[in-house]
């Protein structure tokens, strides 16, 4: 396997650049939608426009803003939604991969302080590296493991291998799957969203990252909760792994709520 090289940052064109959690203004440009500029495509209020601040060399980077409102999060819209959210945003990511012009092209959602995200209204990012493979790191054995929840086509699982630790839940559907399995795939992670911010360690999470991989003829979302990184992973790159003790009761809770659709 090719190792991946570190993605070079473009400190030049961060200047600027708007941090609602260091540098909170007051001013929201995802609010001002009159403003927006490089739109590519909208759809209600879902708008996919390109990042005014393109920080990372050799890439192009995109944004899907996924709703008018704020202070929205996935969880916490209705199911029909997070859906047509979660279709909107599946078909701008297949749109830059169908181009041709990217190596690789990843998707991933920040919620909350310790994602990694700077602005507070909800939106995914879609960003095509020219020369990189993002999944040069990522093995099937990190998508997969202890079974939770099938249903719909849609397979939901805890990682017992996974990219850092200490929890990853997986979300898998075939990628040529139809409406239907998709809409099963966004009412699962919608679910495990709201698992994650409201029972998942005691509720005590206030961030989540989402991402999304094309791999093995499935399309696979891994929602994990964000601590504060693990010394071990930043030092070593040693991933940690809840016992399975643990695993276990989070995978019977997270199944009752995938099974009763009940939040």
């Amino acid at each position: 396997m090719e190792a991946s090289r570190p993605l070079v940052f473009e400190n030049r064109a961060a200047a600027g650049k708007p941090d609602d959690h260091r540098r909170p203004s007051g001013y929201c440009p995802f609010c001002d939608v009159d403003h927006l500029t490089d739109i590519i495509a909208r759809e209600d209020d879902r708008i996919w426009l390109m990042n005014k601040y393109r920080t990372l060399r050799d890439t192009v980077q995109t944004v899907v803003i996924e709703s008018a409102e704020h202070d929205g999060e996935l969880s916490r819209y209705p199911r029909e939604q997070c859906r047509a959210i979660i279709r909107f945003a599946l078909s701008c990511w297949d749109q830059m991969i169908a181009s041709g012009e990217y190596r690789s092209v990843l998707m991933y959602k920040n919620f909350g302080p310790l994602s990694g995200g700077s602005l507070n209204h909800p939106h995914l990012q879609v960003v095509g590296l020219v020369h990189d493979d993002g999944y040069a790191n990522v093995v099937p054995e990190n998508l997969d493991g202890l079974p939770v929840f099938a249903h719909g086509g849609v397979e939901v699982t805890v990682s017992t291998k996974p990219i850092m630790g200490f929890f990853e839940v997986n979300i898998a559907m075939p990628r040529a799957a139809g409406p239907q399995t998709r809409d099963a795939f966004a009412d699962a992670i919608h679910v495990t969203t709201w698992y994650l911010l409201n029972e998942h360690h005691g509720g005590r999470a206030t961030s989540y990252n989402l991402f999304f991989y094309h791999m093995a003829g499935k399309t696979i979302c891994k929602a994990l909760p964000r601590w504060v990184a693990s010394p071990y992973f930043i030092g070593y790159k040693l991933a940690q792994v809840n016992s399975p003790e643990c695993l276990e009761d989070d995978a019977r809770a997270l199944r009752r709520l995938l099974e009763t659709g009940v939040r």
